[in-house]
């Protein structure tokens, strides 16, 4: 009698426990496969298959900041032939401020200064000259990624320090000022923090009232776009 009380009550448990199982794992569907089980064989859900990475892409590049903007740079301005033979290749510095109207154009100001040793006949030797510039400009381009390219041009006004080249006729006496002339090209390359961009640019310039000589300013600048 004991023993039959005992076995009846070890199949109950046994259908208890069978029944829950049941309960919390849904039928399929008629023609749907069955769900695979989320359940481990020690009866605790299984998670390993919704670990990994979430499969977010990565955020955009930022765009190039544009409207208004400034620019410094570092560079050399040589003198071409015939002045290059009066005058040695000197340090410059150049500062453009300005503003992206389009995408593809901007206009501004520029105003550069370099330094000079004059290389006249003796006497005097060892004399070295300033040169001021100061033009308005316009800037036509566009932008390819990371890289942009443009091409400017513009015109203003130039000032010698010195009289020196005086002695080989590239200035008259008392004479200081011309009317200033200048075209070029840049490259940029826009940084990670879209306000800051770096570049390399060249320009080419003509001070008719100097004899009508020419040079080349060349620069490696950093700009910022507000």
């Amino acid at each position: 009698m004991i023993r039959f009380a005992v076995v009846s009550l070890t199949a109950g448990a046994m259908l208890a426990g069978s029944g829950e199982r049941a309960s919390a794992e849904p039928e399929p569907r008629p023609g749907e496969p069955p769900a695979p089980s989320t359940t481990s064989p020690s009866g605790t859900s299984d998670t390993s298959g919704t670990s990994g990475t979430s499969g977010e892409q990565p955020a955009p590049r930022r765009a190039a900041a544009t409207g208004w903007y400034t620019e410094g740079g570092l560079g050399a301005v040589a003198f071409l032939p015939k002045a290059s033979k009066d005058a040695n290749v000197g340090p410059a510095i150049d500062v453009r401020v300005g503003r992206d109207l389009f995408s593809w154009l901007s206009v501004g100001i520029t105003l550069a200064a370099s330094s000079h040793e004059a290389t006249t006949p003796p006497p005097p030797t060892g004399e070295w000259f300033q040169l001021y510039r100061g033009a308005a400009e316009a800037r036509i381009g566009g932008r390819f990624d990371r890289l942009a390219v443009y091409v400017e041009g513009g015109a203003g006004a130039a000032m010698i320090s010195s009289n020196i080249l005086g002695k080989v006729m590239i200035t008259d006496p008392g004479e200081h000022f011309s009317i200033a002339f200048h075209a070029g090209a840049e490259i940029q390359y826009q940084l990670e923090n879209r306000h800051y961009a770096v570049g390399l640019g060249a320009d080419g310039f003509l001070l008719p009232q100097f004899d009508a000589i020419r040079a080349v300013d060349t620069r490696l600048y950093l700009r910022y776009t507000y």
